[in-house]
């Protein structure tokens, strides 16, 4: 025995509880650790709540919209604005448009699209904060959106029940930036960001700095804002160093896509990069081009009529300004940054639905295409083979090992329901397409093109014998228990004829040149099937005349009876069917 496990649980995690500890104690005697770690805790809170919120209410009307509203670049683009600016969170749109993305609601084009429209709607938190001089009270405005919520919340309806979380998730998110401001506000008291200006682009390559990081660490570039425009007009940074500091928020503001893209699939990943590369690419072009985009914000605003001495609302303008410029210029190039995201960051198929034998190289040579195509397809029957298998309430390993078959007279310990529909999604389906999409790009001789559609008609014999044994299993899995001895019997019968024929089917010899078994085997498994059906063979009518068996139960073997019969002969066919498409010895 370790001495380890001697001592007590509150000792193995000593060192965990002491510093949970030591933060507790933080947080209640320093009023500003306190004031930010609750800003943030809550600001993450309504994160989540609001991811909850979109992902249950994307069944509904949300889907329609979205998709209606990006069908073109251009609708993308007003959507993200929009949107940005109803959530006031460009981090929250950029979760939500990766949900989208991942969900196959709109394409990747349509969600960097919106992503885009996002930069230039979250500079709209900027003008607010500018307008009313940072004295927005955020905590006024985020009651509202958690009673309303609430209310919202326990509601039976669906889209209801969502968009209460959503609007939790607004208020929280606000209440945790009025936090954050607060915390900030003591912190600026106790810390002069004046004594750490450097002059020139030393300093604002600094405020770029601390802008990203920031915003990184708040998950909110409208936090930072609001923090930098406090800040401005309090005199404590210049007018320069605030610019830089909104453009590293830009920067900072694409963490929480990110973060969001760790374990997601390669569309989220793609779109998180892109929402990077874009903002990265319009800060460096502020940066270098950083006299130009002064001079600019300054006849800008004069145009707009904005006061020339109105730090404030130059600092809006300019946010605004340099993220349209990144934006005018990143759209006509959407598609080439489309495929240089697509070149990084490749598609990734999952091992179970990888093709085996197949390779667009083969596409060249007809013949070994065919040969490949049909190996693959064989494969795709092996799957289908297990899984009826497990229907049958056998293991397909044991059966392929032709384990005592006497066992199969006797009905099983336990009894299972298969999910066919689960099943089929996850093995037969993903791969019975890759073998049709290889198939329509093949384009091979009259010769060969018999042979293709004898692969593609047994791949479809196949699907046929799995969409069958679901029908069967309802009647099969309470047959196999059934009280009526008649009954259990002859349900145990069909398990036993389709083991055998799975059993068989399963060592038929696959080499070119072998199709001959195959009709073989139809011949001898025709012969069982007659001996199989109670109707054909009298059985059935001598039950009832007996009152051995009730009219519902006679109705279901002969259906039942059907079922058997049919997934016999698609798998008998897919057999046949590619044995007769393997290309002579030589030939292969």
């Amino acid at each position: 025995m370790k001495p380890i496990a001697l001592w007590p649980a509150w000792a193995r995690n000593l060192p965990r509880l002491l510093l949970l500890g030591l933060l507790g104690w933080w947080l209640v005697n320093s009023a500003t650790a306190n004031e930010i770690a609750a800003g943030l805790a809550l600001f993450l809170l309504g994160m989540r709540s609001l991811e909850d919120g979109v992902r249950a209410l994307a069944g509904s009307g949300l889907e329609t919209l979205v998709r209606t509203s990006t069908r073109s670049t251009l609708g993308g683009l007003v959507f993200g604005f929009f949107a940005t600016v109803a959530t006031q969170s460009s981090g929250i749109v950029s979760l939500m448009t990766m949900s989208f993305v991942s969900a196959k609601m709109i394409s990747l084009n349509s969600g960097l699209a919106l992503i885009l429209g996002a930069n230039i709607g979250t500079t709209t938190g900027t003008w607010i904060f500018a307008t009313l001089g940072a004295s927005l009270d955020l905590a006024r405005y985020a009651l509202p959106f958690v009673s309303l919520g609430m209310v919202l919340r326990f509601s039976r309806e669906r889209a209801f029940a969502a968009t209460g979380h959503i609007l939790i998730g607004l208020g929280l998110i606000l209440f945790g930036i009025h936090y954050l401001k607060i915390g900030s506000e003591l912190f600026q008291q106790q810390f002069d960001l004046r004594a750490y200006a450097p002059p020139g682009y030393a300093g604002l390559l600094t405020y770029t700095a601390v802008g990203t990081l920031a915003t990184v660490v708040m998950q909110s570039s409208h936090a930072t804002m609001l923090l930098t425009v406090a800040a401005l007009a309090s005199g404590q940074i210049g007018f320069d160093n605030a610019l830089a500091i909104a453009i590293g928020a830009n920067i900072g503001s694409t963490a929480t896509a990110l973060l969001g893209a760790i374990g997601a699939d390669v569309a989220a990943k793609r779109l998180a990069l892109g929402h990077f590369f874009f903002n990265l690419f319009a800060a460096v072009l502020a940066l270098a081009a950083f006299p130009l985009f002064r001079t600019g914000t300054r006849l800008g605003a004069r145009l707009l009529g904005l006061p020339e001495d109105d730090a404030l609302l130059q600092l809006a303008f300019f946010h605004t300004f340099f993220n349209a410029v990144g934006v005018c210029l990143a759209l006509p190039n959407l598609s080439r940054f489309l495929r240089l995201l697509q070149r990084l960051l490749p598609d990734t198929t999952p091992a179970l639905t990888a093709p085996k034998y197949l390779s667009p190289t083969q596409l060249k040579t007809p013949d070994v295409a065919i040969e490949s195509l049909r190996k693959e397809t064989w494969r795709l029957f092996d799957r289908a083979i297990d899984l009826i298998a497990l229907v049958m309430q056998v293991d397909p390993k044991a059966m392929r090992a032709g384990e005592d078959p006497h066992e199969l007279d006797h009905p099983p310990a336990r009894v299972h329901t298969i999910d066919i529909d689960g099943l089929y999604r996850a093995r037969i389906k993903p791969l019975s397409g890759l073998i049709v999409d290889f198939a329509a790009r093949l384009a091979p001789p009259a010769p060969l093109a018999a042979k293709l559609q004898h692969i593609l008609q047994a791949s479809a014999a196949i699907q046929e014998a799995v969409k069958d044994t679901k029908h069967l299993q309802k009647n099969l899995v309470p047959g196999l228990q059934h009280p009526n001895s008649i009954v259990q019997r002859q349900y145990l019968r069909y398990r036993r004829h389709l083991v055998e024929t799975l059993y068989a089917i399963a060592h038929l010899p696959r080499e070119p040149g072998c199709d001959g078994s195959a009709a073989e085997l139809t011949l001898v498994t025709h012969t069982s099937l007659a001996q199989l059906d109670p109707l054909a063979n009298g059985l059935l009518e001598e039950w009832l005349k007996n009152g051995e068996l009730s009219p519902e139960e006679a109705t279901s073997m002969m259906n039942d009876t059907a079922y058997v019969r049919r997934i016999t002969e698609n798998l008998l066919t897919a057999a046949r069917l590619l044995g007769e498409a393997a290309l002579p010895p030589h030939a292969a």
